[in-house]
Formats: C-alpha cells, sequence, structure tokens
C-alpha cells in the first residue's frame, strides 16, 4: 500500500511540473510550489484524494474532477476563476488564501485525475 502511494505521488509530482512546463508557469516557480500538498491541505475534503467528491463535497455540488467529459469541455481559465471566486453557499473562494501562481498549482492537479 505504501508503494502504491509512494508511486501515485510521485506520478502527481511528474504531471504537475510537465504541465506547468506547457501551462505557461516557469519551471522554477512550479517547483517552488507543491500543488498536490495544496490540493490535499484545500480540497480534498469536498473533492477528494481522487477526484471523486466525498459524501459533503456531493451535498454541496463539488465537480468529479475524475470526469473525462467535465475534463473536456472546462478550460484552465474557468478551472483559476473557480477556484478564486468559489460559488456562494457552496465553495468558498480561495483568492484570499492562495497566491495566483498557487492557484495555478491547482490546475495541473485536477488535470491529473482525467481518466
Amino acid at each position: 500500500m505504501k508503494n502504491k502511494n509512494t508511486l501515485t505521488l510521485a506520478l502527481f509530482s511528474v504531471t504537475i511540473g510537465a504541465s506547468a512546463f506547457f501551462f505557461g508557469t516557469s519551471v522554477s516557480k512550479a517547483s517552488n510550489i507543491d500543488g498536490m500538498k495544496l490540493y490535499l491541505q484545500h480540497c480534498k475534503t469536498c473533492h477528494g484524494v481522487d477526484g471523486n467528491p466525498t459524501d459533503l463535497g456531493e451535498g454541496l455540488g463539488a465537480r468529479k474532477f475524475a470526469d473525462a467529459e467535465w475534463q473536456a469541455k472546462t478550460s484552465d481559465e474557468r478551472i483559476i476563476e473557480q477556484i478564486n471566486e468559489g460559488t456562494p453557499e457552496m465553495m468558498m473562494p480561495f483568492k484570499e488564501k492562495l497566491t495566483p501562481e498557487e492557484v495555478k498549482a491547482l490546475v495541473p492537479v485536477v488535470r491529473g485525475f482525467k481518466k
């Protein structure tokens, strides 16, 4: 089990680094920000560790990040906007809690749940 978790974390780290490069975030900035750590700290309570909503998240209408259809129709800009602005009575805005670079670092993590 420990090896599986380590492998999963390593794969997400590689995905984050590669995605940061292709999404225009400089590699030096991306290397200083652990997007998965931010996700686990701020997002997993509702969106789950695997991109599928928790019971709490389902009750609040949390997105299923593992849904390929949602992934295909949702732009990176929309993901950033949602993280920053939240949804009244459902998701708190993170623009006051996270820097713009931290928000951008979450995008490849969210994209990493695509099936």
